[in-house]
């Protein structure tokens, strides 16, 4: 049952970035259908992200007190109306609404995820199943693209949407009849982890604050640079610094978003089995967290070096896959350095701050290439050095900071161990 619902969240990652990227794939059509100018589309995109922080904290919270099964359909039906309701849409107006009614349920999503992994999964399976999990989120970027182009090529613009939102409700319907939670609890090997443990929501803001936890906030907010920075400007480097025809950006752009996800679940494998190994965090996902921030940057600091096409595509694909591992890697953290009952609650708050790396990096990069002139490779290479910088960063911040993370205590490890006899031997007696 649990890996049917992995799949489950896998296929709600698919349709959270197909919904996402839509907009932007329909941006001729929509602008010629309704006569709008280029800033009056990117108002439409601007309140998907605004909608999308305040729904992501709003939701988050809502993890401390309900069940995230049901959020998860809910989120999943919101996305069902506002995608449906294309139909409807004549007015500027219309379409922001509904954008940003679909970014608000989008918001939440991550941290639903999350927390209902964790509820199926031991903190040793949590790299393995939260690199499949985040795999969704390159499907959606990468192979839906082309079905969404088909899609509003041959039925338009509305009818594809509709096709969205119906997939969103076949997918509500469905996870309706899967179990909230696994029928016997989860026995967590280690015992120190601070997600064996709950604390009250008053102290919500003491878990966001700890520096630890700050540091995984710190390169979510990296990791979101980077993918922005992706989806906006690598297209354009590949064509117009790198010098690929447009047919092979696509497929090598295609390409390294596959080997990224592939790699994400081959390092998660391999982290957890480190972490059976040792039963430490800071030895198993810490660890090749920081190794993959580094070489990470590396291969970025590499594509402002050399001028052969072939090591640039090289080195560029070797930091996009580093950066499709940060994700899972830093996401099994989070789930085993929050007290479980404050999982989706911290999650939802720190969204905004991941978010406005967003808003941020595309708009950095476009400043640096206008400021740089004719010379386009300069632009995008200090573009490219600020990702450099950042990765290196959180490296040194996520080192430093780790002997602060949140722990049980010895009274607490005790009192779990009794539990669990308990529950063990109740268990042999009823067989």
């Amino acid at each position: 049952m649990r890996w049917i619902v992995l799949g489950f969240l896998f296929l709600l990652s698919v349709l959270n970035y197909t919904d996402k990227s839509v907009l932007g794939i329909a941006a001729q059509p929509i602008m010629d259908e309704l006569n709008l100018s280029y800033d009056q589309f990117g108002l439409i995109g601007s309140s998907f992200f605004v909608t999308y922080a305040c729904g992501g904290v709003i939701i988050g919270i809502l993890t401390y007190r309900f069940n995230t099964k049901y959020l998860l359909i809910i989120i999943a039906l919101g996305w069902t109306a506002s995608l449906v309701t294309a139909y409807f849409v004549e007015t500027l107006a219309h379409l922001i609404f509904l954008r940003a009614i679909l970014g608000f349920f989008e918001g939440g999503t991550y941290s639903l995820c999350v927390v209902h992994l964790a509820r199926w999964f031991t903190s040793s399976e949590r790299g393995f199943t939260s690199a499949i999990m985040t795999s969704g989120t390159v499907v959606g970027t990468y192979v839906a693209a082309p079905l969404i182009v088909l899609g509003i090529i041959n039925l338009g613009w509305q009818h594809t949407f509709a096709l969205l939102g119906l997939a969103s409700l076949v997918w509500a319907t469905m996870f309706f009849f899967m179990k909230d939670e696994p029928q016997r609890p989860l026995i967590e090997d280690v015992k120190s982890l601070a997600s064996n443990k709950e604390v009250p929501f008053k102290d919500v803001l003491k878990v966001f604050l700890n520096p630890y936890v700050l540091s995984t906030l710190v390169i979510s907010f990296v990791s979101m640079w980077i993918a922005t920075w992706v989806l906006t400007w690598a297209p354009t480097y590949l064509i117009q610094i790198v010098g690929l025809e447009p047919q092979q950006m696509s497929l090598i752009f295609a390409t390294m978003g596959i080997t990224g996800a592939i790699f994400a679940i081959c390092i998660g494998k391999f982290t957890d089995s480190l972490f059976k190994k040792n039963r430490s965090l800071i030895k198993s996902y810490d660890r090749v967290l920081i190794t993959i921030l580094l070489i990470g940057s590396v291969s970025y600091l590499m594509t402002t070096i050399v001028s052969s096409p072939v090591l640039a595509c090289i080195f560029l694909g070797v930091g996009l896959v580093m950066n499709a591992s940060l994700l899972p890697l830093n996401t099994a953290i989070k789930s085993m350095v929050i007290p479980k009952n404050l999982v989706g609650s911290v999650l939802g708050i720190a969204l905004p701050i991941s978010s406005m790396a967003g808003v941020i990096s595309p708009w950095m990069t476009g400043y640096l290439l206008k400021i740089s002139g004719e010379d386009i490779r300069a632009g995008f290479n200090s573009g490219v050095l600020i990702v450099v910088v950042l990765y290196i960063l959180a490296a040194l911040i996520l080192l430093s900071t780790r002997k602060f993370k949140i722990t049980t205590s010895e009274k607490e490890d005790a009192r779990r161990v009794n539990e669990e006899e308990n529950l063990q031997i109740n268990v042999a007696l009823n067989k």
